[in-house]
């Protein structure tokens, strides 16, 4: 049985715990440690699930308490929170899927011309504080928005720091995988504009990925080892029901190793920071649909589970 571990309170002026999910059903996962009589190897380790992930002996004996666990360890009334609630840092890939990069505003970017593959990877981040939102959290339609799209994406978490390390080496430095969906407004307009300029697009289309909640990630971080091969996992998205997106990380024109490797170069990746590494087709935009009051989005990612999102707006 693979290991879900996700992050949880009480309330919001309660401090934030580590869980796990058995059977959809959040437990705590120091309460079971100590119910089946499991000493931690170290504590620490289990403050958060960035940590816990990134110890191997911390996770074999949450594994032996999780075999044993019973109804004691069951937790009611708790709100489940994204697995990371606020990494050090959230990258996400554009266009790392061939089938939508042939269908996304990519074209602008090589002045209407379509490779059959990129060179590099196109790396852009968003603000973990205000985007991050949990399994159930809703995101919120606001004044500003006017065409918000959906992109069901597999993370990855770090567990070791990385810097500079080769692709060789990256797979050590992956800790675990959870499911995103990089939602983006697609017609950001705030200002109005005399002139459109190719960088005012590129910059909307970047800046559409910041607002509040555009970043639900959940329901449950899993280990990697628990996880199976991060390069081929099935990715389904679902809007109210309907499947809208459906793939294979086996179709990603980067693999995750090259991902880590190639932004490792670029700054030391941190434990707990979270890289979603692209989207297929079947997003939104090209079909005509916007996100509407009353919508439902899950995501996904077996063994991760279903990251539910429901929509609602002014």
């Amino acid at each position: 049985m693979a290991l879900r571990l996700i992050s949880y309170r009480a309330d919001r002026n309660s401090p934030v715990r580590v869980g796990v999910l058995v059977n959809d059903r959040p437990c705590d996962l120091l309460r079971a440690l100590e119910t089946v009589g499991i000493r931690t190897p170290d504590r620490a380790c289990f403050q958060d699930v960035a940590g816990l992930l990134a110890c191997p002996d911390c996770l074999e004996a949450a594994r032996l308490a999780v075999e044993e666990i019973d109804d004691s360890a069951a937790l009611e009334d708790v709100e489940v929170l994204a697995p990371i609630p606020c990494p050090p840092k959230v990258f996400c890939l554009a266009t790392n899927f061939m089938s939508h990069m042939a269908e996304s505003i990519s074209r602008h970017l090589q002045d209407g011309e379509q490779k059959r593959e990129l060179d590099t990877p196109r790396v852009f981040m968003k603000p973990s504080p205000n985007t991050v939102i949990g399994p159930g959290a809703p995101v919120r339609l606001s004044s500003v928005s006017r065409f918000v799209d959906y992109e069901a994406e597999m993370a990855i978490i770090i567990g070791e720091p990385a810097r500079d390390v080769s692709v060789e080496q990256a797979r050590g430095h992956i800790s675990g995988v959870t499911a995103f969906n990089d939602i983006s407004e697609r017609e950001l307009s705030i200002w109005e504009r005399d002139e459109e300029r190719e960088w005012d697009r590129f910059f909307d289309w970047l800046n559409g990925k910041w607002c509040d909640g555009f970043a639900p990630m959940g329901p449950c971080a899993v280990p990697l080892a628990d996880a199976g091969d991060p390069d081929d996992l099935d990715i389904t998205l679902r809007l109210n029901g309907e499947v809208k997106q459906q793939a294979n990380t086996r179709e990603m024109i980067f693999k995750v190793d090259e991902i880590v490797s190639y932004i490792s170069h670029i700054c030391t990746l941190q434990t707990g920071d979270v890289i979603a590494c692209g989207t297929p087709a079947g997003v939104g935009r090209h079909q005509g649909i916007r996100l509407k009051d009353g919508d439902l989005l899950e995501v996904e990612i077996p063994p991760v589970g279903v990251l539910r999102t429901p929509v609602v707006g002014p």
